[in-house]
């Protein structure tokens, strides 16, 4: 943990910058992360004024030198002036030096250049000695260190790094360094710190939005860096509040900017320490459930039309508000398109069809439907449907699964590994096709990206209203916006006569498994709802208090769920519901929960009761439910009741033996 030279209430000494401190920044998309979004807000709420110019060129120093040289006017000029931006395209660096007597000057290399030696030479000291030629004696000239990219990202120029964040953040640290000292630039600003810092914290390591580009908190985070290291003012306590960063990832970003600031060639960790998870059950607090059969006004629920017409409601409501979030309605643009077709797929097993769900007027809202049918099926076939992590081209090696254009993976905003068949293993298509049954899946990526990247590569406009860029208390999440893709995907299938859509049991593992719930208890068409390993916010009790918890849930994945449900981090008794409940929400409709015995961080145990306290609805329903009262060991299914559970020896993944005993428990109901 870092010490920090300022403790709360401190009174701050008034700013000893200069009464406007202008700053021109020669940069790119990185200084434009780092000065464009809350640098000005934060010197507003420290009692200074800034002019912050951005000279967007998007390239490397020798580039910004042959740009001065011919003087290009090849920038986009941005420039916050009272907290309004302007942008002034076709711009020369020449323009943009005069256009303020600033104070700073800064330079940065490409972020990819930036650790590499040679780089630097031409272009530094030609682009040092242009700017010093044009500005004021008194302007500071600073050098901006830059980020390192994030763990494994695939996009082109990584690998030199061995596409790790803490190797090109020392060689990005130790090149700038030393050019710094070669061409006497006394000043840095450690952003490549503040970011680093950030990932070893224990509770915020997410800080991007694409791989290298930041989010929310990286934006914030890099502002404080920058604010600290020219005004030389502790951000530590700044009182601006970005908007949907929570105190508590705003208190962790100050800590990492001014550790940076402190040590800026050194990544340290910051913050408070992460929930520590327990998988003991002498750990287990005493609890008390919610009854799903008494109403919310204490009555007890005494037949099955008080349960679908009265309690059922209830508790849906409260999902829908407290935890997942609202849903918009399907547009009625939306439409379907199928780009591609084959009859003898898979060495001739099965059919398969590309098809395209366009979710509205906007086509770069579309899930790209993947769908295996067995070849042999006489009729429409029943089906599983499942969201996919990586991919449909990691579904499977068959190399006629299309591939996503430039457009697609710029909406995926993360570069998805693009190597086919790499989750095959997740996706036993013999199987699944010689058992009679067809797949269809998409990628995760075609509705949300899976990052709080403040909603802008998903569909969550779709549920916007007009000028509404976040969405509400009670709105839509990341796993809310999954399961209505599901939906989305039904409606396909509800027009397609080669699939049974009465037939359809939706599928999901982890992350996707707690979709895979919401999904199925929202839209009662899915016959049969399978969630394996879905743990904390799925099938696991919240009141359990093991594995994963919910201050878990809301610090590592703050876009999964509405915001109102992080108000019950750390108190999960005061949750108005639990997993139990969003399990009943299926009956009378067959269920499968599955764990696995390594999987602590998802509390297998806590699945399973959690599936036995739902079976008690299903049984009042007249409907048999889980048919053990016992936890049982690995290996040892429980499939005769509609309410099914296993646990597989092994670690957190779907495997062949999930599969397998899905397809025995689906027989049962889907044929």
């Amino acid at each position: 943990m870092v010490a920090v030279a300022w403790s709360a209430g401190a009174a701050q000494k008034p700013c000893k910058a200069p009464k406007t401190l202008k700053v021109l920044a020669i940069g790119n998309s990185f200084s434009a992360d780092a000065v464009e979004q809350n640098l000005w807000e934060i010197a507003k709420a420290d009692g200074c004024t800034m002019v912050i110019g951005n000279l967007y060129g998007g390239c490397t120093l020798e580039k910004h030198w042959e740009n001065a040289r011919s003087d290009a006017s090849a920038y986009s000029y941005r420039k916050v002036v009272n907290g309004k931006k302007t942008t002034i395209p076709d711009y020369a660096l020449s323009q943009a030096l005069k256009d303020e007597k600033w104070d700073v000057v800064t330079l940065q290399q490409q972020s990819l250049r930036a650790g590499q030696i040679e780089s630097f030479e031409p272009g530094l000291p030609e682009l040092l000695a242009y700017v010093r030629a044009r500005v004021p004696k008194k302007t500071k000239i600073v050098f901006h260190r830059t980020w390192a990219y994030e763990n494994d990202y695939v996009g082109k120029g990584f690998e030199l790094f061995d596409r790790k964040s803490g190797k090109m953040f020392e060689a990005v640290t130790a090149t700038t360094k030393r050019v710094c000292e070669k061409y006497g630039i006394s000043t840095v600003i450690p952003s490549a710190a503040t970011i680093q810092n950030l990932r070893r914290s224990e509770i915020l390591a997410n800080v991007c939005r694409d791989g290298f580009h930041l989010n929310l908190i990286g934006r914030y985070a890099v502002a404080l860096t920058w604010y600290e290291t020219l005004t030389g003012r502790n951000v530590v306590g700044n009182a601006f509040n970005p908007p949907h960063i929570e105190p508590w990832m705003k208190e962790t970003a100050q800590l990492a900017a001014h550790a940076a600031v402190l040590d800026p060639d050194k990544a340290q960790p910051v913050g408070p320490k992460a929930h520590k998870a327990q998988n003991d059950e002498s750990t287990v607090p005493p609890y008390i459930l919610p009854n799903p059969l008494v109403m919310a006004d204490g009555t007890p629920v005494t037949t099955p039309e008080q349960w679908f017409s009265v309690r059922r409601p209830e508790i849906l409501k409260i999902f829908t508000e407290q935890v997942f979030g609202k849903s918009p309605a399907p547009r009625s643009d939306m439409r379907f398109e199928q780009v591609e077709s084959s009859d003898s797929a898979l060495g001739g097993i099965a059919r398969r069809k590309q098809v395209k769900v366009y979710l509205g007027k906007n086509d770069k809202y579309c899930l790209n439907l993947l769908i295996y049918l067995p070849r042999q099926a006489e009729g429409p076939v029943p089906m599983f449907a499942g969201i996919n992590f990586q991919g449909n081209w990691a579904v499977n090696p068959d190399p006629e699964i299309l591939m996503p254009d430039k457009g697609q993976l710029k909406r995926y905003a993360i570069v998805p590994t693009l190597e086919r068949g790499a989750q095959s293993r997740r996706w036993p298509l013999e199987q699944i096709l010689s058992a009679g049954y067809g797949l269809l899946t998409f990628y995760r990526g075609d509705t949300d990206p899976d990052f709080h990247d403040g909603w802008l590569n998903g569909i969550a406009a779709l549920g916007f209203k007009k000028g509404q860029t976040w969405p509400e208390p009670d709105e839509w999440g990341t796993i809310s916006q999954w399961a209505w893709s599901l939906s989305r995907a039904m409606d396909y299938m509800e027009t397609d006569p080669d699939i049974d859509a009465e037939r359809v049991a939706v599928i999901g593992h982890s992350r996707l498994g707690k979709t895979s719930l919401w999904a199925g208890a929202q839209d009662e068409r899915f016959a049969l709802v399978i969630s394996n390993c879905s743990g904390a916010g799925g099938s696991a009790l919240s009141r359990r208090m093991q594995g994963e918890v919910l201050v878990d849930l809301n610090h590592h994945f703050p876009h999964w769920f509405c915001e109102n449900f992080h108000a019950y981090s750390n108190r999960e008794a005061e949750l108005p519901v639990d997993q139990h409940e969003l399990m009943a929400l299926i009956a009378p409709r067959p269920l499968y929960i599955a764990s696995a015995s390594g999987d602590l961080w998802a509390d297998p145990k806590g699945e399973f009761t959690s599936a036995l306290e739902a079976s008690k609805v299903y049984e009042f329903l007249g409907i048999p439910g889980l048919q053990i009262q016992e936890w049982p060991a690995a290996g040892h299914p429980s499939l005769e009741g509609h309410v099914a559970y296993h646990m597989r020896e092994g670690k957190h993944d779907i495997l062949s033996y999930d599969w397998g005993n899905y397809i025995r428990f689906a027989d049962k109901f889907l044929k």
